[in-house]
């Protein structure tokens, strides 16, 4: 079985035994990869089967969550970038490094002026994209979209720093990807990240979250509103992209600021120098609105958990496996099957979102996720709003 220590693990076969206790770095490297690439199943298990994780975490921990705000201050009036995991640990007693799951996204927004809606007069609205590229991950094609084939790209695997010349498989190691095909009969498709779902889903929360009053938007009654476009990046996807571009819109949305403008017959101007106030009282009918930032609700916090398949029990969802915090090859493993829960500070649930046909908790379990929720809410929200 896999060690917590990478350069002590061991790949196993029916044929015998591959050891890594060699001085080969690349050769440890390489059955490390090989394992994980192909039976990720398998690998995720040696771990869950101890109570741990791949990168050393519980069950219930989330990874640390960075949060830097006015990343973008030139093109946009609002941006922050956020990011989920830490630095590699190169500290280990027999030489090895542990392989970090970063999840890195950024989001700015930008300001449209429209004309509100005639059941809504007063108030303005807010739009959501989210897009990747092939630097996001190694599945992602230049349209953004993620191919759920294996085959086309590994995440959470160590790289090798030479050239483009690979190695052939060291030792017995041929003779185990062989007999492992051979022997998988099971779907290992795993589910793709569909950009689409998710920035409709991050719209959906924002809307019901009463986090941004849209009232506060309403430039001149039923004439014009701010409409706000929170555009959302993924530089780095290693799992969990849903909890990082949420809390990534709404920690721009907390750095907006509206900007000064000037209204003259319905015709919406925006003021770049807010402190030539003289110039605008010469002219008796155009009116200036100050700049402002927006007033903020309380945060909308999610708390996403990958179910791990149990192929041992039949219909005892109790016994599932719960991962808070999932990376992309824990996903993959779970197959899709996961629930997010938005909660704020308050302990209200704003959204409990489910995917997959194997998502299924009991009543234990969800309320013990939302327990974990709240905490996370209340947590975060200091992080985000630093109140």
């Amino acid at each position: 079985k896999i060690s917590g220590n990478p350069a002590a693990r061991n790949a196993k076969d029916s044929q015998g035994e591959y050891s890594t206790h060699n001085d080969n770095s690349s050769g440890q490297e390489w059955i490390l990869d090989a394992y994980r690439a192909l039976e990720p199943g398998n690998y995720l298990q040696e771990f869950t089967s101890q109570n741990v994780r791949p990168d050393g975490r519980p069950f219930s921990a989330s990874r640390p969550i960075t949060v830097l705000q006015s990343t973008f201050t030139r093109n946009s009036y609002g941006s922050a970038m956020v990011t989920l995991g830490g630095n590699s640990n190169s500290d280990n007693n027999d030489g090895g490094s542990t392989t970090t799951t970063t999840t890195r996204v950024i989001a700015a927004c930008t300001l449209l002026v429209g004309h509100p809606s005639p059941s809504t007069p007063n108030e303005g609205d807010i739009d959501v994209t989210l897009t990747a590229s092939p630097l996001s991950g190694p599945r992602f094609d230049v349209m953004g979209r993620e191919n759920g084939d294996i085959s086309a790209g590994n995440y959470g695997v160590m790289k090798d720093g030479g050239g483009g010349n690979q190695q052939p498989l060291p030792g017995n190691l041929p003779n185990v990807v062989s007999s492992t095909h051979a022997n998988n009969s099971t779907n290992t498709t795993p589910s793709p990240t569909d950009t689409k779902e998710i920035e409709s889903w991050i719209r959906r929360t924002l809307r019901s979250s009463r986090f941004i009053n849209p009232t506060e938007l309403g430039i001149e009654h039923g004439v014009s509103a701010w409409r706000i476009r929170i555009s959302i990046h993924i530089l780095n996807h290693e799992g969990n992209v849903w909890d990082a571009a949420l809390l990534c819109a709404c920690a721009a949305l907390a750095d907006l600021r509206l900007p000064m403008v000037e209204i003259d017959r319905g015709v919406v101007k925006i003021v770049k120098n807010e402190s030539g106030e003289q110039n605008a009282a010469k002219k008796g009918k155009v009116q200036r609105r100050k700049g402002r930032s927006l007033t903020l609700g309380p945060l909308p916090v999610p708390l996403t958990i990958a179910i791990l398949p149990n192929n041992d029990n039949e219909n005892t969802s109790n016994k599932n496996t719960l991962l808070v915090d999932p990376t992309h090859l824990e996903e993959d493993v779970a197959f899709g099957n996961t629930v997010t829960v938005v909660c704020n500070a308050n302990e209200e649930i704003v959204e409990f979102h489910k995917k997959g046909s194997g998502s299924r908790l009991s009543m234990e379990q969800v309320a013990a996720v939302a327990c974990m929720g709240f905490g996370r809410a209340k947590e975060l929200e200091k992080l985000v709003l630093g109140r």
